[in-house]
């Protein structure tokens, strides 16, 4: 298929990863549009036609290759708890070994919410009405989600790709800047959170998947030492609140950092 490239060398300018993106959406001549990172290795021929074929779908809205069905009001990023998670792709690891992660449905394509931005495809109508918000997300994270979130909560459906492979060069990493990229983000979407694909969930079970979400965030962001003692204490006072008698609680006071 015709297509071009439009490549920002942003070493230099260090400018938002959503200003980038808008910037060189706004240049694209061509009606389908793919955001993709430097690093991404094509391993099916006629992928693009793949992804046009799903597009001809009015409904369609971005498409990637790791995506989740559920977006709970915790900062975790895209992914969530193995249940809810699908993803269909090559990842090279640091240590010099890749591995071939495959966990989703056997069709050629599954309904998400939120989207890895490793790959990030749409059509330009779906990206005009949604822009990357580079108003409130102003470096490099949390813009996958948020772009995903923002296209399901306009009516569009986001997908996991499953008959394409791509490979991925590099992973991703966690840090203080993350945090407080999802801690906005979360802010930004609270009035919608939490978010489910179909079959609806019962409201037990949306208290109990809440529920393990939180604490296995909690737990994540303890080990990756982003929470100080100070910031972890409080947020275990906050699940204790909000979950009072859970055995989760005890767990958590078990994992605190040290001081």
């Amino acid at each position: 298929m015709p297509f071009e490239m439009l490549i920002f060398d942003n070493r230099q300018v260090g400018m938002g990863i959503c200003a980038v993106y808008n910037k060189m959406a706004e240049q694209a001549k061509f009606d389908n549009l793919l955001f993709v990172h430097e690093d991404i290795v094509f391993h099916t021929y006629g992928w693009d036609k793949v992804l046009a074929e799903k597009f001809a779908e009015a409904d369609c809205g971005v498409i990637g290759f790791a995506g989740g069905t559920s977006k709970y009001p915790f900062p975790y990023g895209w992914g969530g708890s193995k249940r809810f998670i699908h993803r269909n792709y090559i990842q090279d690891f640091s240590y010099n070994e890749s591995k071939y992660i495959k966990e989703s449905a056997d069709e050629p394509f599954t309904e998400v919410i939120t989207l890895d931005g490793m790959f990030l495809a749409a059509r330009k109508d779906v990206w005009s009405k949604c822009r990357f918000d580079d108003q409130t997300f102003t470096g490099f994270h949390s813009y996958d989600t948020d772009f995903s979130t923002s296209v399901h909560v306009a009516g569009f459906k986001n997908y996991v790709c499953n008959n394409v492979l791509i490979e991925h060069q590099s992973t991703g990493s966690f840090s203080k800047t993350w945090y407080q990229s999802e801690l906005i983000y979360l802010k930004k979407w609270q009035s919608v959170l939490p978010l489910y694909i179909t079959p609806r969930h019962t409201a037990e079970e949306i208290t109990e998947n809440t529920r393990k979400m939180e604490y296995r965030t909690l737990r994540r962001l303890f080990k990756l030492g982003i929470l100080n003692r100070e910031e972890a204490v409080a947020a275990v006072k906050k699940f204790r609140k909000s979950h009072p008698f859970s055995i989760y609680s005890l767990y958590l006071i078990s994992k605190l950092p040290k001081a």
